[in-house]
């Protein structure tokens, strides 16, 4: 097994040091460190707001999911949690490790970790849904305006699958047929496991106002992402209309989610050259916005990192002797 993981993530990082290296090698560095040196810092600060609003938008779109199933943890507890959950993404190869770190943590204080696994699993799901969606509807106007009438078939395709696994989950036959043929039903923990999980998954689907609320913040997220793209765009004083940006954004997100890649890399970069290009960006401007949006992520990153360290030098504090005999001495 890590054999397999060491592999894998070779392979990853070949993908995105040979992605870099095609699309950085015949430009001027020293250009794009100009254009960077230039940029106007004023935009930063809607921008780093902006990031902030989304974690709260993902930590209120997962207390919902929570909630309806029976777990109560509060809206300050999961932003925190999101944020060290970001830092885990942005300094792991996958996303897997911020979506562990997330579900450890809730179930440490709520006891239930097949209903924060539940959790989590449809917080994503929902997620990857709205930036589909978005996708289709920005392909379609992507293949009208460059006259590319096959262009909306790869999101398409992909909102299909998802809405056939939605359909798997929600009659859940499929999956327990999946589960007897390959005689994984005779374990009688991963039956139960599984059983919990779809308990869960029932209560989603038996709230239409959950579900809809649920969307309403999956899409905000979204568009919240396109106007971040935007303001670093504008920061580097590359004047492209913000139609361009409600394209381009959703299918360059989908690009990064392809499991090819460490973190995006070089995906991401692909996808600003490829698009932005088409809007009348010049090259150093479009890689530019890419390595931009990848310094933007790192350093918000970072800020779940402080917060983890925080919950560390709290904990630590709470477990020292003397400080619990200091405590002691001054009551």
């Amino acid at each position: 097994m890590k054999y397999k993981k060491t592999v894998l993530f070779a392979g990853k990082l070949l993908i995105s040091s040979g992605l870099l290296y095609l699309l950085y090698r015949k430009i001027p560095l020293h250009e794009i460190g100009q254009v960077l040196f230039t940029l106007n810092p004023w935009y930063l600060v809607p921008i780093f707001i902006l990031l902030f609003v989304n974690t709260i938008l993902s930590a209120l779109k997962w207390q919902l999911f929570l909630r309806a199933d029976g777990v109560d943890i509060s809206l300050v507890t999961l932003t925190a949690t999101y944020l060290i959950g970001s830092f885990y993404n942005m300094f792991l190869p996958s996303n897997i490790g911020g979506d562990s770190y997330r579900i450890y943590d809730v179930a440490k204080k709520s006891k239930e970790g097949m209903r924060t696994v539940a959790s989590v699993f449809a917080d994503r799901f929902s997620g990857f849904l709205a930036l589909v969606i978005l996708g289709l509807l920005s392909s379609i106007v992507v293949a009208l305006r460059f006259h590319e009438p096959l262009f909306f078939l790869g999101p398409l395709l992909v909102l299909i699958l998802l809405f056939v696994l939605l359909a798997a989950l929600v009659k859940q036959t499929p999956i327990r047929f999946f589960l007897k043929v390959t005689r994984l039903d005779r374990f009688a923990t991963l039956q139960r496991l599984v059983d919990k999980f779809f308990l869960s998954f029932s209560c989603y689907g038996a709230s239409r106002r959950l579900l809809t609320n649920v969307m309403i913040l999956s899409f905000a997220f979204q568009f919240s992402v396109i106007c971040i793209v935007y303001l670093l765009a504008r920061s580097l004083h590359a004047h492209v209309p913000f139609i361009y940006f409600s394209a381009f954004v959703p299918l360059i997100g989908l690009m990064e989610v392809l499991p090819i890649s460490i973190n995006g890399i070089g995906l991401r970069d692909a996808g600003y050259v490829f698009f932005f290009g088409w809007a009348g960006m010049s090259d150093i401007q479009t890689r530019s916005l890419a390595l931009l949006f990848l310094a933007m992520s790192v350093c918000y990153s970072l800020v779940g990192g402080l917060v983890y360290l925080s919950r560390i030098t709290r904990g630590s504090m709470k477990t020292d002797p003397a400080h619990s005999s200091s405590s002691i001495n001054q009551s």
